[in-house]
């Protein structure tokens, strides 16, 4: 019953520490993304909205001029390679520690010996079906002579 119960709780542990990396990945995926802070509220209004240029609520174009909407993308790319480079390595270093303890759990678990089930006995040879059919399948009907050349000759017209 132990052996089970540990089992158990370092699958439970391994479920959690493989959804904790998909959140992990999305909010990775957040991050990296911020560059088109801009560019995603400006194409969903053109494209979806049908909106013109001049007429976006968000425009950082329009608000800050061409130089200063460059200066402010570059920013916040640099502020996402920042945080995911220091969000990568934190992701990093709690995984080995948590993995390696769900590994020891996992290796002082006991194994519990499966036990096969009985081979069948066999049968002899000459009373299982399989090999009957297949000495059947194996063996050519033998035809009389006569059979044998109605078999070879062509049929009669009617």
């Amino acid at each position: 019953m132990a052996i089970a119960k540990k089992a158990v709780d370092s699958t439970l542990k391994k479920i959690l520490l493989h959804a904790g990396e998909i959140v992990g990945s999305v909010i990775l995926l957040i991050i990296i993304c911020l560059p088109l802070v801009f560019v995603i509220p400006m194409w969903l209004q053109q494209i979806g909205f049908e909106t013109s240029v001049p007429d976006l609520l968000v425009n950082p174009v329009a608000w800050l001029g061409i130089a200063g909407a460059i200066a402010v993308t570059m920013v916040v790319a640099i502020a996402s390679a920042i945080l995911g480079y220091a969000y990568v390595n934190l992701m990093t270093k709690s995984r080995g520690k948590v993995s390696e303890a769900v590994e020891e759990e996992t290796s002082e678990a006991e194994e519990v010996p499966v036990k096969e089930p009985p081979l069948e006995e066999e049968l002899p040879e000459s009373s299982t079906p399989e090999t009957e059919s297949a000495e059947a399948a194996d063996e050519e009907p033998e035809l009389s002579d006569e059979e044998s050349e109605d078999a070879t000759d062509e049929p009669d017209e009617v």
